[in-house]
């Protein structure tokens, strides 16, 4: 029976079975050192010539990092001096007895632990790169985000739905979609699955989705992707955008306290800080932050719609050093520069009950409140220049009665980012997709044929 590395912590005088890839190797004398890495962690085998049948030792002198291999062993507790606190296994070592290739590996093209490494090399290596303890921790840490996301959300009564990603007309009503070709109908991809989501707040009041998100945008940032993943939720029978805003901190409290719980040698090797995150977390309107922001710094943006990058990063420092939080809302966006069904201010139509959050400077969240009225909706698309009958299925839903809702799209590799301060999204993302690349689009000259 396999012996997975964290478990020999239990098995001391125990013979065990490994199986993993050689992380590393180091020669000491005639002792031979090997870092053996599986799906749990690492754990230090010792091959002492003397301890192992003859083929093993021929296998000893060759293997190589990134081989993988089968090594039946000995558990002992290590020296007082050999002991590594830092490290899950570090008061074990396997003295192995007997040593199986199960797969042998190239030598590798570079140092998987090389902090130099740049984006394009790192990209172009991406299947060998993302073997390094640095970037197997982000990946991690991710799928712990999505399951923290996902338990939370259970416990609070939603039911996940799978929304298509494929779609008849874009949900943001724009131009920046990718156009599929091949139906006889129309059809884009999703840019969210806000329509879909709103649909099923009809059926089951409370859902959220996992999936992809495509977005058509001619950019090339440190903070943009023409893929991400979204994590998206809608709830009914709210009072207005403040519950959606409650829930989320909420949601986002249980994550990181989710990832303490599991991940925290992965969170380790990041020098993660635990974000500020304060029994209210601080919202201003967009308006009073330009306001704001002009007082402070004289710049003067009190009329646009939007915040610009260097004015989201000046709000998140000022609200870590005014509110103690690394997170801020902004709400009450223009009407006209919010999607159609984004739900308007009673008390001053011109600006919506909209919110963006900023988790430590840049804008990982956007959500709302909706409209729920069949007729108030209607009235939105029309304002905005769409044909109502363009969205017949979408308005369906509404026609039949819907109850006061809102919801918010989170995105994935941007929460990753910001919670790890890594300075570009592609290095938290998977495999990237972006104007540039579409994985070895842009490739070292060995590549190149």
């Amino acid at each position: 029976m396999r012996t997975l590395s964290v478990e020999t912590n239990n098995k001391i005088g125990q013979e065990v079975t490994l199986k993993g890839w050689v992380n590393a190797r180091r020669n000491m004398g005639k002792i031979v050192f090997l870092d053996l890495r599986d799906r749990a962690g690492i754990v230090q085998v010792v091959g002492v010539p003397a301890e192992l049948d003859e083929a093993s030792q021929e296998k000893l002198k060759t293997v190589r990092p990134e081989w993988v291999v089968e090594i039946r062993g000995v558990v002992n507790a290590r020296g007082a001096k050999q002991q590594n606190p830092e490290m899950p296994t570090g008061m074990v070592e396997v003295l192995a007895k007997e040593l199986k290739v199960l797969a042998e590996a190239e030598p590798l093209p570079l140092d998987l632990e090389d902090e130099k490494i740049g984006m394009d090399v790192h990209l172009d290596y991406l299947p060998l790169t993302l073997r390094a303890d640095k970037y197997r921790a982000v990946f991690k840490i991710q799928a712990e985000i999505v399951r923290g996301f996902r338990d939370y959300l259970n416990t609070q009564g939603f039911t996940e739905i799978q929304a298509p990603k494929i779609v008849a007309a874009a949900a943001e009503g724009g131009a920046d979609v990718f156009e599929v070709s091949y139906l006889k109908n129309k059809a884009t991809l999703a840019q969210s699955p806000q329509f879909y989501k709103q649909i099923m707040v009809g059926v089951f009041e409370r859902v959220f989705a996992v999936g992809n998100c495509f977005r058509a945008e001619q950019h090339a940032t440190t903070r943009h992707l023409n893929e991400f993943t979204g994590l998206d939720l809608e709830m009914g029978m709210i009072t207005d955008h403040h519950d959606v805003m409650d829930l989320e901190m909420a949601m986002m409290r249980h994550i990181l306290n989710h990832l303490d719980a599991t991940v925290s040698s992965e969170l380790k090797i990041w020098k993660y800080a635990r974000p500020l995150l304060p029994e209210k977390v601080p919202f201003m309107t967009l308006r009073e932050v330009q306001q704001l922001i002009k007082e402070k710094t004289g710049v003067d943006h009190i009329s646009e719609p939007d915040l610009e990058p260097s004015e989201e990063k000046w709000l998140g420092e000022y609200a870590k050093t005014i509110f103690n939080s690394d997170f801020i809302f902004v709400t009450h966006y223009p009407t006209s520069k919010r999607p159609m069904y984004t739900y308007p201010d009673e008390k001053n139509p011109e600006f919506t009950k909209s919110f963006d959050l900023l988790f430590r400077g840049i804008e990982i969240t956007s959500g709302g409140q909706r409209h729920n009225d069949y007729n108030a909706l209607v009235k939105s698309m029309e304002n905005k220049g769409l044909n109502p009958e363009d969205f017949k299925f979408y308005l369906e839903a509404f026609k039949y009665g819907m109850p006061p809702e809102g919801g918010f799209g989170l995105g994935l590799e941007r929460l990753t980012a910001r919670l790890l301060e890594i300075d570009n999204v592609k290095y938290a993302t998977l495999f990237p997709r972006d104007l540039n690349r579409i994985d070895l689009q842009i490739s070292p000259p060995e590549y190149k044929q």
